[in-house]
């Protein structure tokens, strides 16, 4: 099995808050290509609340796998039981730069540096997709930053 990501987007929907967002494919690095993505704060934020939404696309239709309310605040310590949120949640430590609790500090670059995707938690069995990652972060209850990445599982 092999996965790798087709697209990013990263609308700024607060940008006298979110400054410095961009966000990037970087297809140089592996056979299955990575994302980076980075930003700095206006001021202190202790608030972080969103959505996440993975859905699996198969021809025409489309499916979500999963669609959750988190507390990132809280998502960034937790030890997470959910496969797919797992597989995030370790791959966000071992690239970003985020901190294991709140608040983000202000004008400080926070980053993740080459996210890919681990296919050894892809189950061997899966079918041929594709998939969107679609997730909306909130900041003191305002709509700010929305990631949204494309993608392919293929088999080998």
């Amino acid at each position: 099995i092999d996965a790798y990501f087709t697209r990013i987007e990263c609308p700024n929907h607060l940008p006298e808050l979110v400054t410095n967002l961009s966000c990037h494919l970087d297809h140089s690095s592996q056979s299955n290509g990575t994302f980076s993505a980075e930003f700095t704060l206006a001021k202190d934020v202790k608030d972080i609340q969103g959505i996440y939404i993975f859905s699996i696309i198969r021809g025409s239709s489309i499916t979500n796998y999963t669609a959750i309310e988190l507390d990132y605040c809280k998502a960034l310590s937790a030890l997470q039981s959910h496969f797919l949120l797992k597989m995030i949640a370790d791959e966000l430590r071992r690239t970003a730069n985020f901190p294991l609790q709140c608040p983000f500090k202000m004008k400080k670059l926070y980053y993740i540096n080459k996210y890919t995707i681990n296919t050894k938690a892809i189950p061997s069995y899966a079918p041929e997709l594709s998939f969107k990652s679609d997730c909306h972060i909130n900041l003191n209850k305002r709509k700010a930053i929305q990631l949204i990445i494309h993608g392919r599982v293929i088999r080998r």
